[in-house]
């Protein structure tokens, strides 16, 4: 493993909005950083100006921070890699330097389930590296922007192994930006990817001058949605009253910063869903997760039926004030169910 002094710096794979935030981050509390930049003519965007013009803009990298358009050498850097790809991208960036990786300290910032395989991030990890990689996961109530500015922010990383979540909690955690830890991986993913599915119901909500009271009942019961699924699935339940539940919940259907949410009020404006993520530079993860969370569900048999409307919405174009008036129409139940 590597010393103090090699533990000073950071590889960093993907230069999105969260990637470039957790980069300035970690290059405040003195870590040297190398961010793999997937576009070529991002990377001398940089080199021009050290601003992430695409993802990022308004923020100039501080001089711990350098970046590179290779991929291997961003892998070879160091042994604490760092994770910020698009969930969509995750499995084909780390197949490519799958053996290097091995015996790296592996934490992921990317929130979501792969459509395919109905896997989380860390499993898809797990499954391409082996048996000798250490992974962790971090989510949390933190956007990109507000992370860059210094704004005060709470996370949590989990880990099925207590000393590697601790070491990632000592790594990143700073006066402003505070890390808890867990052991409840599936819970934090799981929240992780389903608050970026139940922000764009918000969002249509939003858009279509719903109200207060109608988004607060919604929150309510998008969360209990969410526990349903995990209890399933063996999460902790605990775990989604907490940052990477109710926390992140709360931020990305409320937030004005959240592309799901804003996703969502496009969507009701009824336009193609299709046509707004093409619109988009930034990754609405959301988009993704939806298709992947219906089809979880079918697989786990658990009632989730904002899920299926939302996914309706998105992938059968059906009408939103429809979808609404279904959600209405639902049969009476007592509140714990």
């Amino acid at each position: 493993m590597s010393s103090d002094k090699e533990r000073k710096k950071i590889g960093l794979i993907g230069a999105g909005a969260w990637g470039t935030a957790f980069s300035i981050h970690l290059a405040r509390k003195g870590f040297h950083v190398l961010l793999w930049v997937y576009e070529r003519e991002l990377c001398e965007i940089l080199d021009i100006c050290r601003e992430n013009r695409y993802y990022l803009s308004g923020f100039v990298l501080p001089h711990e921070i350098n970046w590179t358009n290779s991929i291997k050498e961003v892998a070879c850097y160091s042994d604490d890699i760092v994770i910020a790809t698009p969930s969509f991208a995750l499995r084909e960036t780390v197949e490519q330097i799958s053996s290097l990786l091995k015996d790296k300290r592996i934490l992921i910032l990317t929130k979501g389930i792969e459509v395919e395989s109905l896997k989380f991030m860390s499993e898809i990890v797990y499954e391409i590296v082996g048996n000798d990689s250490q992974i962790a996961v971090l989510s949390g109530p933190s956007f990109a922007k507000e992370v860059a500015e210094k704004q005060f922010t709470s996370v949590v990383v989990a880990s099925s192994k207590k000393e590697l979540s601790i070491y990632f909690q000592n790594l990143i955690h700073s006066d402003i930006f505070r890390v808890y830890t867990t052991d409840d991986v599936m819970g934090v993913e799981l929240g992780g990817a389903m608050k970026n599915v139940m922000a764009i119901g918000a969002g249509i909500i939003e858009g279509l001058s719903l109200g207060t009271n109608t988004k607060a009942a919604y929150i309510t019961r998008a969360l209990a949605e969410i526990r349903r699924l995990g209890k399933a699935m063996g999460a902790k339940d605990a775990t989604f009253m907490g940052l990477s539940g109710m926390g992140d919940l709360i931020l990305t259907s409320y937030g004005a910063l959240s592309r799901n949410r804003a996703f969502g009020i496009e969507l009701s404006k009824e336009r193609d869903p299709e046509d707004i993520i093409k619109s988009q530079r930034n990754v609405v993860e959301g988009y993704f997760a939806i298709k992947a969370a219906y089809l979880l569900s079918r697989k786990m048999n658990v009632d989730m039926p904002i899920t299926e409307e939302l996914f309706k919405i998105v992938y059968e174009k059906k009408n939103v004030l429809d979808s609404f008036k279904d959600i209405k129409a639902r049969g009476l139940k007592e509140e714990g169910e």
